[in-house]
């Protein structure tokens, strides 16, 4: 093909906008024919066939004996042959594809003179499938086999070496990147940690998914969009033959253990899951056209979101002093009065989380040239919460009249059932994919995806305004009310403060295209895509209005004033409701990419992709704020924008790779790549900035004359009218801003490692792997000026504030926070991991691996809200400081394995039983030890906190002193009245030098600061247990089976009460401080706690251990049943 033929096609491929994003989806097949006498055999014919469905790919060596075959099933088996006249027909049986791996099979045609007729070998999985870098693909036997209960995806990601819990290669969770059939599948927004979207729900069943494949160190410039680790899934597609399962799981209270060691945990409360769900897959035309469909239902009912009930109601272990008398009361005049129904005071019925899920695919063979996919998936759920306990707007301590929020559910205070909300979770996903082979000359890959996220806060009471009534119910008459000093809510009805307009969407649409012609050693790739989002969030607290009345009678007197009110409404004229933090944003990128086979031994893979992020729209611009001088990184006077998006800039990632089969047999592959990764944040780290600008919404809390003016109503905007919204101004709690110049994560990182096959199945595996920041997201703070003073503490003394005053810190006193987004790029981690590894083979599999990981940041962003994320950081300075050490994403040391037999007998039954087994530091993996705040009165002049640098934060990281000289105890009371006991300072001085000789990193680190994360948990084993029970039977030429299942989790503990438990620290902040502003001293308390055998009643003790065990369900065992049905 010329180039003039040529550049009509790349130019309707570059003209598609294009993305950072990653779509694995398929597998190939690639290799080299020659002649016997070991030249190259041009124009030979290689045709795979995929066994269970027929599909037929067809392509041609060419001028260098080279074939590829790109776009194929991952799965399996496929027949391979290869056919040239004059020579013997050669073909290359049992051959299984794993997602996103090539397949290399280099063949020798011998004449026709030759005795043979034809030539058939066997493949098999793992003979010739291709690592390019560090991977872990998980299949369908995996899958079926390896021990889930919550049937989540991330029990099988965990199966990555590199792993810790969601973090992959040392990165935060949120950094990876996940699709499914190449449709992005990623919690975008980013307030939780969770890696996929849908809350407590998954958003595709287990049974749809064929295969996972995760890849953290890959050449290929096709995938992008993670700095942690790209998690790719496909889903089932239908074959030649009809199949079909119908299935359940169930498990209920009884199946959660209750021994911790020697201490039997209290029965658990009712509590009950269910899974139905079926799935069917066939042809619709034989070869031709497939179909496969799922359906799921699950629901998990658990004990009621509160115990607390009523005094003078149906009973429990905790018991309100609230009346049930008042509680009724108030429930029937919102009845009568407004039609109001408040569901249930005595008593909330049991929380639920509930979902369905249903998934279609089509595969269509068009013909050997063209493949199509269609799939579509949804999952609609729910999931009960309890309501918040603050006052909105802060209407309790915001206006003339104030008062304590008290837990709405609690000794003195009570609400209603349909005061309580839940999440309304929707996930649906689309995705379209084609795939073109043109006998090898040229290939086509087109993709399109369609993605919608949307989280909705229901109520069940429906919009109606939210009342709290003041009052006290251990006391009556007029001491009882807000005018007889009951400064606290004590009954509350109505819409959840926070639920009203409260809805996040993410709207995702995605188009890729990928060009590949393939020229005798070369196999070139050009591509692109462009990713579109669209990420909304609506939060307005009080948009139903907010009531709070002196007393009962007050609210129930006709006209009667509150004596507080808040309301939120929109600034944008003609928006009742507004999404405050929203954005849209386009990911464009562009790539190309050469694989050299320069022999068939040696390949060479050279790429380089560049991705650049485009804003269709700005937020809105508050200029109060642009107009405010701000201090940039360097110190520069900056007036910063709250109108502007960071500067849209190409991102450049060039990656190499080299591949060398050092044998010519696969026995031993030695593998090396570098390469640059951009990724993305989580958005809500963008969008902070319009959320707080000011410049949407505004909440109001009334002053003492609008209160006169209001009465109850119904109309949420009935007072709107008093209000009016005033010139945009900064917030005084603090704001957000962006630098001009910040740029999404990017990260060079470079993978060494081989493979080692010995036959039989078994492999060894070496990877190293190593990461540099090159662009990281930190949070820093422009309206906090430099420490101008320090504190003692004994051994050691840091940067300090004057005073613990907001004039002695802030550069502006009305204004908390100005978080500024900004880039970091200290960071890096390190990988080792050697894995030995046995693939399937009479019934059997196994794996294990160990990894030792270091990685280090300067801040792990502890949060999603900028204030949060910044302040949570600990350091020995300020929260401005950066300081380098250990990240929370790793851990040191890492174990994983996998063992399953299975074995059939009596000819109608089979049995199988599978572990999983990881040895690591436990969930968290480390912690810091910071300073806490003393209790009881502080000596004259001091005052008691845990903000030894008076920086406004309590993340100040503890000097571990080196004797007894450098440090001050006073005494501490625990208890009271006549058991009370009070530590003396000696006392607390020898507990603590004994705590810290029985703590490993105290003790190693005394005279020290200690490092942030820089404790480890102690190190757990866990063992997980799956065991499958099949009877079958043939009926004509298809076997039915039913298979009985059983999964256990932490199946030590089943085993033995003492094995697989779990521990946490008592405490992280052993040293209580209290502070003299004028002198600077601080002295100490030490932490007491009460150990979990300790009798009812008993005072608590000082410190005197790290970690104690958990007294919970976490150490025990669970379990949960299942049966299927197979046809």
């Amino acid at each position: 093909m010329t180039f003039k033929k040529i550049l009509p096609l790349l130019i309707i491929l570059f003209a598609i906008p294009a993305l950072l994003k990653a779509q694995v989806t398929t597998s190939s097949i690639s290799g080299s024919v020659k002649q016997s006498n070991g030249q190259p055999l041009a124009g030979a014919t290689i045709t795979a066939v995929h066994t269970p469905s027929g599909t037929k790919y067809e392509t041609v060596s060419t001028k260098s004996g080279v074939f590829t075959m790109p776009g194929l099933r991952p799965g399996g088996p496929y027949t391979l042959s290869c056919q040239y006249s004059g020579m013997k027909k050669q073909d290359v049986e049992d051959i299984t594809l794993t997602l996103g791996d090539n397949y290399t099979v280099n063949l020798t045609m011998v004449p026709m003179s030759t005795t043979l007729t034809e030539v058939v070998v066997s493949g098999g999985r793992a003979a010739s499938n291709q690592k390019t870098g560090a991977s872990t693909n998980v299949g369908q036997r995996q899958i079926v086999t390896l021990p889930t209960i919550t049937r989540n995806i991330t029990d099988f990601t965990r199966l990555t070496p590199q792993a810790n819990g969601n973090s992959i290669g040392g990165r935060d969770g949120r950094y990876n990147n996940f699709t499914v059939d190449g449709a992005n599948l990623n919690n975008n927004f980013g307030l939780s940690t969770d890696p996929l979207p849908g809350g407590n729900s998954q958003p595709i069943s287990l049974d749809a998914i064929e295969e996972v494949s995760v890849n953290i160190a890959p050449t290929d410039v096709r995938q992008s969009n993670f700095t942690g680790g790209n998690i790719a899934a496909v889903t089932k597609s239908g074959t030649n033959m009809y199949k079909a399962t119908v299935y359940g799981y169930y498990r209920d209270q009884s199946f959660i253990g209750r021994n911790v060691g020697g201490l039997k945990l209290a029965t658990p409360a009712d509590q009950k899951s269910t899974v139905y769900g079926a799935s069917v897959g066939g042809p619709i035309i034989k070869n031709k056209l497939f179909f496969f469909v799922n359906g799921e239902l699950e629901k998990r009912t658990a004990p009621p979101l509160t115990s607390f009930k009523p005094t003078g109601g149906s009973g429990g272990s905790n018991i309100s002093n609230v009346k049930v008398d008042s509680l009724k009361r108030f429930s029937d005049y919102l009845r009568s009065a407004y039609g109001y129904e408040t569901g249930s005071y005595d008593g909330l019925p049991n929380a639920e989380v509930k979902n369905y899920k249903f998934l279609v695919r089509l595969d269509w063979n068009i013909n050997t040239t063209h493949k199509l996919t269609l799939k579509y998936s949804e999952m609609v759920g729910d999931d009960d919460r309890l309501m918040s306990n603050s006052a909105p707007n802060g209407a309790a301590t915001g206006g003339p009249n104030t008062w304590t929020a008290n837990a709405r559910f609690g000794t003195n205070a009570m609400s209603f059932a349909n005061s309580q909300y839940s999440f309304h979770d929707q996930v649906r996903t689309a995705a379209v994919e084609l795939n073109s082979n043109w006998r090898g000359k040229f290939s086509n890959q087109f993709i399109a995806t369609g993605t919608k996220i949307r989280t909705t806060r229901s109520t069940p009471g429906g919009v109606f305004p939210f009342i709290d009534i003041m009052g006290d119910p251990t006391k009556s008459g007029a001491a009882a009310t807000y005018a007889g000093g009951a400064r606290q809510n004590y009954m509350s009805a109505g819409q959840e403060n926070f639920s009203n307009n409260n809805d996040v969407k993410n709207d995702i649409y995605n188009i890729t295209n990928n060009f590949t012609i393939y020229r005798g050693k070369h196999t070139a790739t050009i591509g692109g895509n462009y990713e579109y989002q669209y990420v909304g969030n609506m939060f307005m607290p009080a948009s139903q209005s907010y009531y709070a009345f002196g007393s009962l009678e007050e609210f129930m007197t006709p006209n009667a004033h509150p004596i507080g009110y808040a309301y939120t409404f929109s600034r944008i004229a003609g928006k009742e409701t507004v999404y405050s933090a929203e954005m849209k944003i386009g990911q464009l990128g562009l790539y190309v990419q050469d694989e050299i086979n320069i022999n068939p031994r040696l390949k060479l893979t050279l790429g380089v992709r560049a991705d650049r992020p485009i804003y269709p729209t700005q937020p809105l611009e508050n200029p109060a704020i642009t107009a405010l001088s701000f201090p940039d990184r360097y110190g520069k006077p900056t007036n910063y924008s709250t109108g502007k998006w960071p500067k849209a800039i190409w991102y450049w990632a060039p990656r190499f790779d080299v591949r060398w089969d050092m044998n010519g047999d696969k026995s031993m592959i030695v593998r090396g790549g570098s390469g640059v990764y951009t990724g993305r944040i989580p958005f809500v780290y963008l969008t902070n900035m319009p959320t707080n600008s000011g410049m949407y919404q505004v909440s109001v809390v009334a002053n003492a004359t609008q209160l006169s003016q209001i009465t109850f109503n119904t109309n949420p905007s009935a007072w709107a009218s008093l209000f009016t919204a005033p010139a945009p101004v900064p917030n005084s709690a603090g704001f957000v801003l962006i630098d001009p110049n910040y740029k999404f994560p990017q990260v060079w990182r470079t993978n060494v490692g081989f493979d080692k096959r010995f036959g039989k199945g078994w492999t060894l595996n070496m990877d190293l792997l190593y990461t540099k920041d090159l662009n990281a997201t930190v949070m820093r703070n422009a309206n906090e000026i430099a420490p101008t003073g320090t504190v003692n503490l004994g051994g050691s003394t840091r940067p300090s504030f004057s005073a613990n005053t907001t004039t002695a810190r802030r550069l502006y006193n009305g204004y908390a926070n100005a978080i500024v987004l900004e880039n970091n790029n200290a960071g890096g981690s390190f990988s080792l991991t050697a894995a030995v590894s046995k693939s399937f083979s009479k019934g059997f599999y196994a794996s294990l691996a160990y990894t030792y990981s270091m990685a280090m940041d300067v801040t792990s962003n502890p949060g999603s809200t900028a204030s949060s994320t910044w302040s949570g950081n600990p350091t020995t300075g300020t929260q401005n400081t950066k300081e380098l050490s250990y990240s929370s994403f790793a851990v040191p040391h890492r174990i994983i394995g996998t063992f399953s037999y299975r074995r059939e007998f009596l000819k109608h039954l089979g049995t199988t039983i599978s572990l999983f087994y990881e040895g690591s530091q436990q969930q968290g993996g480390r912690f810091s030890y910071i300073y806490g705040a003393a209790g009881g009165t502080a000596p004259s002049g001091f005052s008691n906190t845990a903000d030894i640098n008076y920086d406004g934060n309590s993340s100040d990281l503890m000097y571990i002193p080196k004797d007894p000289s450098q440090i001050t105890f006073i005494p501490v009371t625990v208890g009271s009245g006549s058991t009370a006991r009070t530590y003396t300072a000696q006392e607390q001085s020898d507990a603590f030098f004994r705590f810290i000789e029985q703590d490993k990193y105290l003790r190693k680190h005394k005279g020290m600061v200690a490092e942030r994360n820089g404790v480890l948990f102690p190190f757990y084993h866990r063992v997980d247990l799956k065991f499958l029970q099949d009877i079958f039977a043939n009926i004509g030429s298809k076997r039915m089976t039913l298979q009985f299942s059983a999964d256990c989790q932490n199946f030590l503990n089943l085993l033995n009460k003492d094995w697989g438990l779990r521990d946490f620290f008592v405490v992280n902040n052993p040293l209580r401080a209290t502070k003299n502003a004028t002198t600077g001293e601080v002295r100490y308390q030490l932490a007491t706690y009460t150990p979990n055998d300790a009798p009812a009643g008993s005072n608590p003790i000082l410190v005197d251990k790290t970690f104690i065990r958990s007294a919970s369900t976490t150490s025990t065992w669970s379990l949960q049943l299942g049966l299927r049905l197979i046809f």
